[in-house]
């Protein structure tokens, strides 16, 4: 009898302690089963992919170091299954709902350190992003344009196009400031990557405002205005002598004769076979003469002789100056 009592505890100890691993075994092959059902279907149906993937992922950390394999192999296929989705969508052109996925694959790529994704989504995204700031840019929602424009820059931080596309749309928006802000960084970003075509698009849009509004302001005789446009356009073009000339006249309206002289050597370092020399002399030569160093102003007004300017120059050299 006693034999019999101490079999049945024996047996009931087993059962006790057999049932949990009973359970675990199932769960495993659940996780399993979960992973190869989404790992087959992959390619032709991702979204029923990620639920698979996400299930089997869900399991294995339940289940500790029993699942950590699963769990593995699960996370390896998930960022591709965001990326696979993402460019199912993109087909469709359904840009925000591929936008989406994309993100998610560059999220679980950096999480489950899949590099060879993480790469090629990091590619994706930034021009994804672009193309729909472009999109918003045409419907003339360029709020919404520079919110993408932004993202895409987020992501690449050395890509020109989504630069000049927030430039755009702050004209639009009539943010001059930050129109010229974003031309600058277009600049310099299309540069360091050696991308002509971006880096002249930039330089030929800000010239162009910033020589307009410099002409407005020197025909109106605010000449400190008509120099700060003239000098913001050397942060895009420091080899035009003509706008150092530019700069040179306004200073001479207001009698900075140093800084005359100072923008006058400029454009002459930086002239080229368009710019009068002639006149730059006469220029230098008047800021000279008015600091009264008449050597210096009798030599300027010499090499302005064949000029425009001749027959002033000679004026001055024989009837004020008394140059030798």
């Amino acid at each position: 009898m006693k034999t019999n009592k101490m079999k049945f505890l024996i047996l009931a100890i087993t059962l006790v302690f057999a049932l949990p691993f009973v359970s675990e075994a199932q769960t495993v092959k659940e996780a399993v089963e979960a992973y190869n059902s989404g790992a087959s279907i992959l390619k032709d149906n991702p979204a029923g992919a990620l639920e698979k993937l996400y299930q089997a992922l869900e399991i294995s950390e339940e289940l500790d170091y029993d699942g950590q394999e699963t769990k593995l192999l699960a996370q390896s296929l998930i960022p591709k299954a965001h990326q696979q989705l993402a460019m199912n969508l993109y087909r469709e052109k359904k840009l925000l709902e591929s936008l989406v996925q994309l993100e998610n694959a560059r999220r679980t790529a950096k999480e489950y350190s899949d590099n060879g994704t993480l790469t090629r989504v990091n590619k994706i995204i930034p021009q994804l992003y672009n193309q729909m700031g472009n999109s918003e840019y045409r419907e003339e929602n360029f709020d919404k344009a520079i919110e993408f424009y932004q993202k895409s820059i987020e992501v690449k931080v050395d890509y020109p196009d989504p630069y000049l596309g927030i430039a755009l749309s702050y004209e639009k928006l009539e943010n001059y400031d930050s129109m010229l802000e974003y031309l600058k960084k277009t600049f310099e970003v299309a540069n360091s990557i050696n991308d002509r075509s971006k880096a002249e698009d930039a330089q030929k849009k800000a010239k162009a405002y910033l020589l307009r509004n410099g002409d407005s302001a020197q025909k109106e005789k605010k000449y400190n205005e008509a120099i700060e446009f003239f000098t913001k356009v050397l942060e895009f073009d420091q080899t035009d002598g003509s706008i150092y000339l530019l700069i040179a006249v306004n200073h001479n309206e207001l009698k900075n004769w140093d800084k005359v002289i100072e923008n006058c050597k400029l454009a002459l370092e930086h002239a080229n076979n368009s710019l009068d020399k002639t006149g730059i002399h006469y220029q230098m030569g008047t800021a000279y003469q008015s600091l009264g160093k008449n050597t210096e102003a009798c030599e300027a007004f010499s090499n302005a002789l064949s000029g425009t300017y001749g027959a002033a120059a000679e004026y001055q050299m024989k009837e004020v100056l008394k140059c030798n």
